[in-house]
């Protein structure tokens, strides 16, 4: 189980700094980088928040809450 959990981490891990990135890659130059920074913030949250979400749900399925 705790390498089960130590490999969901390092997935949760590279794929939000590669997720944050992203708008860097696609924005520079077409935008400010103000806005740049801004989109970055907001996709890189909502990406987090997103796998948390996913990180409760096998949570839940490996304590036999939800079927």
């Amino acid at each position: 189980m705790k390498v089960e959990i130590a490999i969901y981490l390092m997935i949760a891990i590279t794929s939000l700094l590669m997720i944050s990135y992203m708008p860097h890659m696609f924005l520079n130059g077409y935008v400010s980088q103000e806005t740049e920074d801004n989109v970055q913030i907001i996709v890189t949250i909502g990406w987090a928040i997103g796998l948390c979400a996913l990180g409760v749900d096998i949570v839940r399925k490996r304590k036999g809450l939800k079927d």
